[in-house]
């Protein structure tokens, strides 16, 4: 018996033109990779198909909510995602992934497996920074911006005119 996977679309059946289907995203979407990246998902995947007789276009929308781990006190809060990706799927002979979107595949394909898509675009939409809405961002130690980058470099030209006017430094310029 042949089990239908839960983020494919059949396409065989599909006659030329657009279409729309609605996938539901849940905790068994990050089973199938064993995700580590977030807790839980809920929400859903808006895929637009435009269909011909040589490819299939597809837009994938994505409105979601993600359970995550803030970095810093890792407690569990939820981040809401919006994202969009367009993917051709281009009919041939043989099924080859010429880039992250254009795919080729088989001509007599019966349906298109979209989850390996979806997961990769919820993981790109995650924020790089996950702090919990209650924690306030401090200063981080690694990044600055413009103006502390500023200072940081008035203060080492300020060190520097000190240590060239230290008096020991008088006498041995006196030398020359």
């Amino acid at each position: 018996m042949n089990k239908k996977k839960p983020y494919s679309i059949g396409i065989a059946g599909l006659k030329n033109g657009k279409h729309q289907f609605e996938l539901e995203l849940s905790q068994q979407l990050l089973d199938l990779f064993e995700s580590e990246l977030m807790e839980n998902i809920s929400g859903n995947a808006i895929l637009h198909l435009a269909k011909s007789e040589t490819a299939v276009e597809v837009e994938v929308e994505l409105d979601a909510n993600v359970t995550l781990l803030s970095d810093r006190s890792l407690r569990e809060y939820e981040q809401k995602l919006d994202a969009h990706q367009k993917v051709f799927f281009k009919f041939s002979d043989h099924y080859e992934m010429l880039e992250d979107d254009l795919i080729k595949i088989p001509f007599n394909e019966d349906s298109i497996d979209f989850s390996q898509i979806i997961y990769d675009l919820i993981a790109l939409s995650l924020p790089t920074k996950r702090l919990h809405p209650d924690e306030e961002e401090e200063e981080d130690l690694f990044y600055t911006t413009l103006e502390e980058g500023e200072e940081l470099e008035d203060e080492v030209e300020d060190e520097e005119e000190e240590k060239s006017n230290d008096p020991r430094w008088d006498i041995l310029k006196k030398l020359k």
